[in-house]
């Protein structure tokens, strides 16, 4: 049942995305992005400069040699997809999870262009089993699940693992 209800989300999620075509979520993103560096710096977070995958640019912040905020960018062939995670220091769970993804329309393609996008931010609450899902700038949706988390989680652990022992042991020398 489980299994049925991931599927589910995730074909939902994945219509919704479709629909979000040929209109960009600039402005907002923009926003979300100004909000986590206002955050970072509220919080006097360390930057740590560590890179787990040369192909995935991210940036590390740490307050008491544990990572708080982790943003890092996948750039596939044609778009990308950025996330923002904001950690929760006392159960090293996950607060707060944005992410952006822009992916061409493989329909579009035409003289070695692409024409159109889809163009999509996901804000997930996991504590309140929440996902906010923006399209043109504007909140379209709000649904009751955190299915978009659970397909980030296992990557995001792992990085946020890896970030934190590199750091651990450069601090420790």
């Amino acid at each position: 049942m489980k299994y049925y209800l991931t599927l589910l989300s995730s074909l939902f999620l994945s219509f919704l995305f479709i629909r979000c075509e040929n209109a960009n979520n600039d402005i907002l993103d923009s926003d979300l992005e100004k909000e986590f560096k206002v955050t970072i710096a509220n919080t006097n977070a360390e930057e740590f400069k560590y890179l787990d995958d040369g192909l995935v640019p991210q940036e590390n912040f740490f307050i008491n040699s544990k990572l708080k905020y982790l943003k890092f960018r996948f750039n596939p062939e044609a778009g990308f997809s950025e996330r923002r995670v904001y950690f929760d220091l006392n159960t090293d769970s996950i607060e707060k999870l944005v992410l952006r993804r822009v992916q061409a329309d493989w329909d579009s393609f035409k003289d070695g262009v692409y024409h159109k996008f889809h163009d999509s931010i996901f804000v997930v609450y996991p504590k309140m089993n929440k996902t906010d899902i923006y399209f043109d700038n504007k909140k379209i949706k709000s649904l009751n699940s955190k299915a978009i988390l659970l397909e980030q989680e296992k990557f995001i652990y792992r990085l946020k693992n890896c970030t934190e022992n590199v750091y651990n042991k450069k601090a420790s020398n």
